[in-house]
């Protein structure tokens, strides 16, 4: 049982956004599940552009990345969930991310591929209020489409998904109540599938 952490952020290295996924990757593999990060920033493609070739097939015109390397990996038969992280960009995800989540049509079109998949939101905020949690029901959105099982951080904190402060004046390492709702959620996302054994 495989669970795919897409980071949303279009930086290739020293990513807020990349430190919380990975760490939220790790407690989701001390659970015993196995683990696979694709970050969005270090590929070129662009959004759908609804042209219709692939309501007949696993395949898209484009001919960008999306399409030669992470169309591929998607259509991986051990996956069962998903981990979407993303900075806030004025109030909500990243180009890349929507970007990403358009392109999926291609796996509702051929049969609801990701229906019954978990899925979770982490987000990225500069402020301790800076459009978290707007941004995690941007994600909720396009999964919900897709068919798949949402799950949240659950308690103690119950919110809509892990979100996290990178502007905490010691760093988001330190940034305890972000942390704690990262550390339920990826929790919660592994006992998730284990319980539903998918």
């Amino acid at each position: 049982m495989k669970i795919i952490g897409v980071n949303g952020s279009p930086k290739k290295s020293n990513s807020t956004t990349g430190f919380a996924l990975e760490r939220a990757l790790k407690l989701i593999e001390d659970q015993g599940l196995s683990t696979q990060q694709i970050n969005l920033g270090d590929y070129n493609f662009s959004g759908c552009i609804d042209c219709g070739k692939c309501r007949n097939s696993l395949t898209c015109s484009i001919n960008d990345d999306f399409t030669n390397k992470i169309l591929p990996l998607l259509a991986d038969s051990e996956i069962k969930g998903f981990l979407f992280a993303s900075p806030v960009y004025f109030g909500g995800i990243t180009g890349q991310l929507k970007s990403f989540f358009d392109r999926c049509v291609v796996f509702r079109r051929n049969g609801f591929m990701f229906e019954h998949m978990v899925a979770g939101g982490l987000t990225v905020g500069r402020s301790r209020n800076g459009g978290q949690e707007l941004a995690t029901m941007d994600i909720v959105r396009s999964c919900l489409i897709q068919g798949m099982i949402i799950v949240p951080d659950s308690s103690p904190t119950s919110h809509f998904g892990a979100n996290l402060w990178s502007g905490h004046p010691d760093s988001i390492e330190n940034d305890e109540a972000g942390l704690a709702t990262l550390d339920n959620l990826a929790k919660n996302i592994a006992g998730i599938v284990k319980k539903l054994n998918l």
